[in-house]
């Protein structure tokens, strides 16, 4: 009997070892896709606090935004996106998420249902997964699909697969990571594509594409899940260069079969519908960007508002934190828009939102006073009559201006951002000095620095120049 309990006290060591060298040696998908700071932040939900779950692959990461669906309906949601997630860690991470929340509705984007799922990027879903059933059906699932035993033991034991890092591992490795914003399973991304090549679909073909039977399996596995916890299944498909009419067709099979509501945004009638143009509301990598994901996450909230039972969170003190969250998603929604805008009036009026303040110098412009000129002078409220002068800056901060002054000398200031960091302006050679480093373009005509007071940060360097009478915007 000793013996049998030394063993099994060697065999439980020898796991906790083990397990506990697989959390330091796997890696930290800390990137811009969130992987990790994703998933753990899922695990430290409050119970029973999330009325939809947003599953799939990165197409989720870009393309819905919990907290935009909380602003406008009071819907308290969750995504949780890896990239490439194959629907096999999709069925699980259902099945995880219903361990701990009362999910209403589950949105799946089902692009991963007609494409293969790389080992890299899978382990970013299941390495990340707590240890338990879910985990170890979704590793036997994937042993069984590469028909390998050590896929299994890799999976099981992920010490197995990175021990190679040893050289790698740091004390970011032992140690709370700093807290990346992912805004409940959501990931900001500013960038616009400009991409005209993009075609939308439309049904002209009459045929289904094949799906493994592996994939179908699960979806339908997934599909009697729902039904069996009476949670509504919602169908998504993001805007996507790959997507085919043959592959919308097959997924309609399944959502009508089923009487499952399905968006597909990439066809024509939703596309207008929602206001979409692949051009402006993605970025370079295929994915929405921030109008895109707000147009697309505001559409499925109306549905969603208007066809499930889900009380109005907002309000709610037990659900204060989301307006918290909020408050931080909204202030880093302004930083990243701000920079894509190169329309004048419209950036004008960017300046004069709450939490920035702007410091406008000018720089050799000429002061022809064509009516473009006026136009743009009283578009941003500043006196003509100073900024007609040699030198001149202006302060706004909140939306009012509170400095200003033109004069035919130099104009020297030292001031303080948020009474605390160090702003010198020169107007002389239009210089503004923060913190010790040059932030002005020294571009000809009004250069501008634009600081956010919520964040305290710098959001960006710009320019309005009015060569030959006309004006123009860069960065």
């Amino acid at each position: 009997m000793r013996n049998i309990i030394k063993a099994i006290t060697f065999l439980a060591i020898l796991i906790l070892v083990v397990d506990f060298l697989g959390k330091v040696f796997i890696p930290k998908w800390n990137d811009e896709w969130l992987a990790t700071p994703i998933i753990k932040d899922f695990y430290d939900l409050p119970k029973n606090s999330i009325d939809v779950l947003t599953i799939g692959s990165s197409q989720v990461v870009r393309g819905f935004s919990a907290l935009e669906l909380y602003k406008n309906y009071g819907i308290s949601a969750y995504g949780i996106g890896t990239g490439q997630q194959s629907i096999q860690n999709s069925y699980s991470w259902i099945k995880e998420s219903t361990k701990t929340q009362n999910e209403k509705v589950v949105c799946l984007e089902i692009k991963m249902l007609f494409e293969d799922t790389p080992e890299e990027q899978n382990r970013k879903g299941v390495d990340n997964m707590k240890f338990s059933l879910n985990k170890l059906e979704n590793i036997i699932a994937d042993a069984k699909e590469a028909n390998s035993y050590e896929t299994f033991i890799s999976y099981l034991f992920p010490v197995t697969r990175f021990h190679s890092r040893w050289k790698e591992v740091g004390t970011e490795n032992f140690i709370e990571p700093v807290k990346t914003a992912n805004y409940r399973g959501y990931a900001l991304e500013n960038e616009v594509s400009g991409n005209l090549d993009y075609m939308h679909l439309e049904d002209n073909i009459p045929y289904d594409a094949a799906m493994e039977p592996e994939r179908y399996e699960c979806i339908n596995n997934i599909i009697k899940y729902c039904k069996e916890k009476n949670i509504g299944l919602i169908f998504v498909k993001m805007l996507d260069m790959d997507w085919d009419i043959e592959r919308h067709n097959a997924v309609e099979t399944i959502a009508e079969a089923n009487n499952i509501k399905f968006f597909d945004f990439n066809m024509k009638d939703l596309m207008d519908d929602a206001d979409l143009l692949y051009a402006g509301d993605t970025s370079r990598n295929n994915h929405l960007n921030i109008t895109g994901a707000e147009k697309t996450t505001n559409y499925i909230g109306k549905y969603i508002k208007e066809n499930y039972d889900i009380e109005d969170k907002r309000g709610n003190e037990k659900y204060s934190y989301l307006d918290k969250q909020l408050e931080q998603y909204n202030n880093d929604v302004q930083n990243a828009k701000i920079v894509n805008i190169f329309d004048i009036n419209e950036y004008i009026k960017y300046l004069y939102k709450e939490n920035f303040t702007v410091v406008i110098t000018k720089n050799k412009l000429d002061n022809t006073l064509s009516e473009k000129y006026v136009k743009v002078i009283n578009a941003l409220g500043i006196d003509i009559d100073k900024v007609s002068k040699s030198n001149y800056y202006t302060i706004i901060e909140n939306g009012k201006i509170i400095a200003e002054q033109g004069s035919d000398t130099n104009i020297h200031v030292e001031t303080m951002l948020d009474n605390v960091r160090p702003l010198v302006i020169n107007t002389e050679n239009s210089s503004m000095v923060f913190e010790g480093t040059e932030v002005s373009n020294f571009h000809k005509g009004l250069d501008i620095f634009v600081y956010n007071n919520k964040s305290n940060n710098p959001v960006e360097s710009s320019y309005i120049d009015f060569e030959n009478g006309i004006p123009t915007m860069g960065r």
